[in-house]
């Protein structure tokens, strides 16, 4: 029922050798190289993955029309017209994966993807080519828009064309979710990026893999009107030496937002929100944090859940301190730090709302026993 067969030397599909496997299901023939495909009447796959190989135009035949369990499709091409996408514009396809060769954009159809039905399209871009494409990415069927390999903003240019591909989202009311993977771009674009985004009907922005060039201009950040509800920011390489850190902590801490992830990007600090805070849940997993991250701290008594795991706390007793204020705190992972207790310090005042708490893999003694939350 299923067939794999990526990373090999492929060139030519014909679909007709699969005429008699009547229970094939699924067939994977990604990161191969295939140019041709010949079209005859097929089985009725429910996962069919042509990605990341060399077609020209896209590999869809008429017959495609007829898959109606279909619930994956993986597409490459350097060629996306309406026309190639007709023959499946009546399917309801669960997942879209196309991949757009190294030449895409030479004659290019904007419309193109509106014919497409899915609930969830990930769109991965050439690499290393600046992002100048004119294609709205803005389905109105999508509720989980993923993009990859972004690059704009250097130097001298902006983000003009990635920036307008945002803004069309809005005509999305129905998009939920949004993830960026690999980008390159400035700080400016990157913060000019993060308030688009703002104010669109994303509630779910997770970004990775991205590297931040140039100085930072300062702007006020706007949060009014927003749908969003949980932003995650995942390794980030910052070639800038200096940058005005408070002014971006700023930006950050005083998000209205509920949910905030940043992990592997080497932050060295986190302001306090300059109000109450509506953080349920703050993610700063493998950074560079200190004892002195949320010291006095209370503004962010609605906090239920933190995790400061894989960073630099040394002295439990800080921990301890940041989390009394945080008056609905449930859970706390500390794991993977520096962490030493001494009774000497005569500090115990956890927070009382503490119910699931994570010190392994630091550097504890016996004496940690004395000092451990009440429930």
């Amino acid at each position: 029922r299923a067939l794999m067969m990526p990373y090999n030397r492929l060139q030519y599909l014909d679909i007709g050798v699969f005429e008699f496997n009547t229970e094939l299901e699924y067939l994977d023939l990604s990161h191969n190289e295939l140019r041709v495909i010949s079209c005859h009447p097929t089985v009725n796959f429910k996962h069919l993955d042509l990605s990341f190989n060399a077609f020209a135009a896209l590999p869809i035949c008429k017959e495609f029309g007829n898959m109606s369990q279909l619930n994956f499709l993986g597409l490459s091409g350097s060629r996306v017209q309406s026309a190639s996408v007709q023959p499946i514009a009546h399917l309801n396809i669960s997942e879209v994966l196309l991949v757009l060769g190294d030449t895409y954009g030479e004659r290019e159809d904007p419309e193109c993807l509106q014919h497409i039905n899915t609930g969830a399209l990930h769109i991965v871009f050439p690499e290393k080519r600046e992002f100048s494409f004119m294609l709205d990415v803005s389905v109105s069927t999508v509720n989980s828009l993923e993009l990859s390999n972004i690059k704009c903003g250097h130097e001298n240019s902006t983000c003009s064309h990635f920036l307008s591909a945002l803004l069309k989202l809005r005509k999305n009311p129905g998009l939920s979710s949004l993830t960026l993977n690999n980008i390159e771009t400035s700080w400016n674009s990157f913060l000019e990026i993060l308030q688009s985004v703002w104010h669109s009907p994303v509630k779910y922005f997770s970004i990775s893999n991205m590297t931040l060039q140039g100085q930072v201009e300062f702007r006020n950040f706007n949060y009014s009107d927003t749908s969003l509800k949980a932003l995650s920011i995942h390794q980030v390489v910052s070639e800038v030496y200096s940058l005005p850190q408070k002014y971006i902590y700023g930006i950050f801490s005083n998000m209205n937002i509920q949910n905030f992830t940043v992990s592997g990007t080497r932050m060295l600090h986190m302001l306090c929100p300059s109000k109450v805070s509506p953080f349920l849940y703050l993610d700063f997993t493998d950074n560079l944090l200190t004892d002195t991250v949320f010291k006095d701290c209370r503004n962010l008594v609605e906090l239920k859940t933190l995790s400061l795991q894989k960073n630099q706390l040394k002295k439990l007793e800080n921990t301890i301190l940041m989390s009394a204020e945080m008056k609905s705190l449930q859970k706390l992972d500390v794991s993977q730090n520096f962490l030493q207790y001494s009774e000497e310090e005569n500090l115990c005042s956890w927070t009382e709302s503490l119910l699931v708490l994570n010190l392994s893999s630091n550097m504890l003694t016996d004496s940690v026993f004395t000092c451990l939350p009440p429930k």
